[in-house]
């Protein structure tokens, strides 16, 4: 039975899942996909049940003939039915992994890639993406969702098809409750949000964005975590992408895709992560959603075990040119 446990030494909570056993991992470049896969629509092997799906009018679960649809995660490493668990003492607290777990097919084509989708499929995506997360957020008892995408085996990928997962639990989730507590204690020291300060202040320089438009900028964090790190916000303030308006997902689309695009020209189609962080509460005055782009560049080492520091061996404001450089290519091929 999957559990989740709280680290006595900090915020976060672990996931202990031994049902889904160890998964080999490669490094490399990420190897092209085949032709079909067990998430396209010809395929027999049976990897989940169809909970939602963007299909034509009159066609069934099942059927062929889907754009995107969400499938019940195979590993499920949350149970769907709450269970009684002891919650343990002060120091060692546990709970049930009572939670929400499926895979966002994106595209019924296995060769299809995000970078590759037209505009108009990339913003069903996003807009599915909304749909599921504000459904998978009203669940009673849940405090956090999360939506990944990996690419690559090394960066976690277990398919070489466009997909994403997204996972809804009852615990919060360490980095995004980093960034709340921070967030609202500038807040309260200024009243204004923390990653408004920000963004005003990077588009101003100029130095750290990669790309913008009238709804969305990509910028290289100042103190970025991993070489060619790159976060996308919305200009507009927004706590929840549960409540994104839909008249700025065509926007989003295109510039996602223009990051990730550079980033495979300048770096060779390298393994990343794709991380939407946002919270359950919608309207809060005080964060900020966005996505976190980490291509995986770099291992961790001892030094960064032992300190918590992260080693970047790449200054943002020189990732920058180079992604500029490659967004500048992209305009000239168009």
């Amino acid at each position: 039975m999957p559990l989740f446990r709280k680290d006595p030494f900090g915020r976060a909570w672990v996931l202990l899942s031994p049902e889904r056993g160890l998964e080999p991992s490669a490094f490399g470049s990420v190897p092209s996909a085949p032709e079909r896969s067990p998430l396209s629509p010809e395929s027999k092997d049976r990897v989940g049940p169809e909970i939602a799906a963007v299909r034509p009018a009159g066609s069934h679960s099942g059927d062929a003939g889907w754009r995107i649809r969400a499938l019940a995660h195979p590993a499920q490493l949350v149970s769907s039915r709450p269970t009684e668990v002891d919650a343990g003492v002060e120091l060692f607290q546990q709970a049930a992994a009572y939670g929400h777990h499926e895979i966002i097919v994106e595209h019924p084509d296995a060769r299809q890639r995000l970078e590759t989708m037209p505009v108009e499929h990339l913003t069903e995506v996003l807009r599915f993406y909304r749909e599921r997360i504000a459904l998978a957020a009203a669940r009673p008892g849940i405090a956090h969702v999360q939506l990944t995408r990996n690419v690559g085996r090394a960066a976690g990928a277990v398919y070489d098809h466009p997909y994403a997962q997204l996972l809804a639990v009852p615990v919060t989730n360490r980095w995004v409750e980093e960034e709340v507590a921070v967030a609202a204690a500038h807040h309260a020291a200024h009243g204004r949000c923390l990653f408004c300060h920000v963004l005003e202040r990077e588009i101003a320089a100029r130095e750290r964005v990669v790309t913008q438009n009238d709804a969305y900028v990509a910028i290289a964090p100042f103190a970025s975590k991993t070489p060619f790190e790159t976060w996308i916000l919305p200009r507009h303030h927004g706590s929840s992408f549960a409540t994104v308006a839909s008249n700025t997902l065509p926007a989003l689309a295109e510039l996602l895709r223009a990051v990730v695009r550079a980033i495979n020209d300048a770096l060779d189609y390298p393994p990343y992560n794709l991380m939407l962080h946002t919270v359950v509460e919608e309207g809060r005055p005080d964060y900020h959603w966005h996505l976190e782009l980490l291509p995986r560049l770099t291992n961790q080492a001892g030094f960064d075990w032992g300190t918590g520091f992260f080693v970047n061996p790449t200054l943002p404001e020189d990732a920058v040119r180079f992604l500029r450089e490659a967004l500048a290519m992209q305009e000239v091929r168009a």
